[in-house]
């Protein structure tokens, strides 16, 4: 695999609710035009479910854990830099 961060074609079995930062990084690589901070939580849950690998569990996610999903997915969107998509450009 050439690119270690790409999840095109790639599933990762086993992945769960307490994968956050994973979850996060995946998320930004399958949807990169969603809008995350407007995205309701059902929304959230059914993006999650469908990821490659995804195994949830017998429980659903808390409000902290898909809160925490959201920040992992900002972070991953905003990648290695401190400049934020979400931040107007000056």
């Amino acid at each position: 695999m050439s690119d270690p961060g790409r999840w095109d074609n790639l599933t990762w079995e086993g992945l769960t609710w307490q994968d956050i930062q994973a979850i996060g990084m995946a998320l930004a690589e399958r949807h990169p035009g969603e809008n995350i901070l407007t995205l309701p939580p059902d929304r959230l849950e059914r993006l999650v479910a469908e990821l490659p690998g995804f195994s949830p569990g017998q429980t659903s996610p808390d409000e902290f854990t898909l809160s925490a999903i959201i920040t992992a997915w900002i972070d991953a969107e905003e990648g290695g830099d401190d400049s934020s998509p979400f931040e107007p450009q000056a």
